[in-house]
C-alpha cells in the first residue's frame, strides 16, 4: 500500500489510525471522510489531529457527495502551494519507525520482569 499511496496525487480515505499513519508516511495530500459509525467518534478525532495541522481536508459523511468530493479534489489539486504544505505537515506527523519503537518497548518491559 505505501507504494501506491506515494504514487498518488491525492488520497481519499477514512480516518482509522492505521490508514492515517500510512497516509502521513506517504506525504500524499488527502481528503478524509471520518466514519460516524465508530465507537466514541474516534475517526473524527483522528481526522481533526491532521486537519488542525494543515495535513488533511475533512469532508463529513453527511456532506460527502460525488460533487463535494470532486469539488474539493479540484480545489486541492489546483493549489500546488497548499499540496506542498499538506505534504510537509503530513511528513512531520508521520511515525515511520513504529515497529522499532514497539520492539524496543517490549524489550524494555522484558528486562524489567
Amino acid at each position: 500500500m505505501p507504494t501506491w499511496m506515494a504514487a498518488a496525487d491525492l488520497i481519499i480515505g477514512r480516518a482509522g489510525a492505521s490508514t492515517l499513519n500510512e497516509i502521513a508516511a506517504s506525504g500524499t495530500p488527502c481528503i478524509i471522510v471520518p466514519s460516524p459509525n465508530v465507537t466514541d467518534n474516534h475517526q473524527e478525532k483522528n481526522a481533526r489531529v491532521l486537519a488542525d495541522r494543515g495535513a488533511a481536508q475533512i469532508i463529513h459523511e453527511a456532506d460527502c457527495t460525488g460533487q463535494a468530493l470532486f469539488r474539493e479534489a479540484q480545489v486541492l489539486l489546483n493549489d500546488p502551494a497548499r499540496c506542498r504544505a499538506m505534504r510537509r505537515a503530513l511528513l512531520n506527523l508521520a511515525v515511520v519507525d513504529s515497529a522499532e519503537r514497539i520492539y524496543g518497548a517490549i524489550l524494555e518491559l522484558a528486562k524489567q520482569n
